[in-house]
């Protein structure tokens, strides 16, 4: 029987459905059904007042440092950008207090500008691998011992198991773990990225696939190692006072020279090897602020993944019109998503006012919209291609797709410059501050060079 005021060709929401019965095989799969932090915008909004940019500047690098662990309320847009930066000036006596946690903040939507611009090429080598070896000297056969976390390393087993177990690393840890997976197993960076993408409560392909080819050299002018001492440094001795290979056999007990000589074959790339991205494909990527469409009466609300909070600019434009959430099953299938990131997207979808279906999208938001007889589907942006192909599609079936922007994180006063980090920062930083744009400070070449070949690496402040 059809709920009362549920249009008859709609079938039931599943929004009251427990996200274990829609997804028995994988909460059969997988034991581990809860991550470290809950989903919804009530828990983001705690998360966020625990925010402490101060303490963030001194010590995030440190793994018992403060790190704010917003960055699953930001992958899947409960927090934006914009208000995350706004309460951390707020929380300092001058905005240059929080200039390194504002940075960092950065660094997410530099990810997500290149992520929207080159779209699927982030899973491809945007340039060669830096290490003398040819892309096929890395096996495409994910490891079952770090996967199950038994190589006998006990910070890497360590690391497996956090990850599988809690949905969270601390950026440090991401970055040593993937550099092990990389380049000491060397295994093909796909795999490991994938690996992430499937527990990370906050794994997407912008943020996660580019800091995985940072580390593999794929888009770095060399690849990232560390060692013990730098363990030592950031960590304590934690994983060293239990592990069997520390007396003997620790494979990163030695110095970056000897790793080097040990793990590559050279510093440059193999003969013959090329990467995907053309070497000026990101240099002048066109700003447009965003643009707001006029509300129309017949219009139906559809909410994805990448803004799932109360808060969403379509959501707030139709507040008295109905929405529609739909479980992208071919997208869970594809990614192995992990019990416990199901339950965070299902904590998020409840504090939603929306009417909860799955499969298809296309069909599924449709079939929504003509049983409420609308012609106008109300959406937010998202930077994934198949949310490009979602929306050409729909429009393929006559209708009318709006996209209404979030707030604005920075702006340009020109074409952006997405090639490295530095430069798009250059051109954006005083925006970032909510200041007006400003003309980037002029650079000279060997500046330029000497800053991307030796950028250190960095804990995220959106961890």
């Amino acid at each position: 029987m059809t709920p009362p005021g549920l249009p008859p060709t709609l079938p039931p929401s599943l929004k009251d459905t427990p996200v274990a019965e829609l997804f028995p095989d994988v909460f059969a799969r997988d034991p581990h059904h809860h991550g470290f932090t809950r989903g919804g915008r009530a828990a983001a909004l705690a998360a966020l007042d625990a925010l402490d940019p101060l303490a963030y500047g001194r010590d995030r690098s440190h793994l018992d440092g403060h790190v704010s662990r917003l960055s699953p309320y930001l992958r899947h847009g409960v927090l934006t950008l914009a208000e995350v930066r706004d309460e951390a000036l707020r929380r300092v006596p001058t905005p240059s207090r929080a200039w390194k946690y504002v940075n960092e903040l950065s660094w997410h939507d530099f990810f997500t500008r290149v992520y929207a611009e080159i779209g699927a090429g982030v899973w491809e080598n945007l340039q060669p691998y830096k290490t003398g070896l040819p892309d096929s000297a890395y096996s495409r056969e994910f490891p079952a011992d770090i996967d199950q976390g038994t190589t006998g390393a006990v910070c890497i087993d360590s690391w497996s198991r956090d990850l599988r177990e809690t949905g969270y690393l601390h950026n440090h840890v991401r970055m040593w773990l993937a550099s092990y997976i990389i380049h000491h197993r060397r295994v093909w960076w796909p795999g490991g990225a994938s690996w992430f993408i499937t527990h990370l409560l906050d794994g997407d392909p912008a943020n996660n696939n580019l800091n995985w080819q940072w580390v593999a050299s794929t888009w770095r002018a060399f690849p990232y190692l560390w060692n013990r001492g730098n363990l030592l440094k950031y960590a304590g001795d934690r994983y060293c006072a239990e592990c069997p290979l520390a007396d003997s056999g620790c494979p990163f007990d030695a110095t970056y020279a000897a790793l080097s000589e040990r793990l590559f074959v050279g510093k440059s790339a193999a003969p013959g090897e090329t990467g995907w991205l053309a070497p000026d494909r990101l240099r002048a990527v066109p700003w447009q602020g965003p643009l707001t469409p006029q509300s129309v009466p017949d219009a139906v609300v559809w909410v994805h993944g990448d803004r799932l909070s109360p808060t969403n600019e379509a959501l707030a434009a139709y507040a008295e019109r109905p929405a529609v959430f739909v479980w992208d099953d071919g997208l869970l299938k594809e990614w192995t998503i992990s019990a416990k990131r199901q339950t965070f997207i299902h904590e998020c979808v409840q504090e939603l006012p929306v009417h909860v279906l799955r499969g298809n999208v296309t069909a599924q938001v449709a079939a929504f919209a003509r049983a409420h007889g609308a012609g106008v589907v109300a959406t937010t942006p998202s930077p994934s291609p198949r949310f490009a192909v979602i929306v050409q599609q729909l429009e393929a079936e006559g209708l009318t797709v709006q996209l209404w922007p979030e707030p604005v994180f920075a702006a340009s006063l020109d074409a952006l410059d997405l090639r490295v980090h530095a430069d798009y920062w250059n051109q954006v930083r005083a925006s970032a501050f909510g200041r007006e744009p400003e003309p980037p400070k002029p650079k000279t070449a060997r500046k330029k060079a000497a800053e991307t070949a030796t950028k250190k690496p960095r804990a995220k402040a959106t961890e």
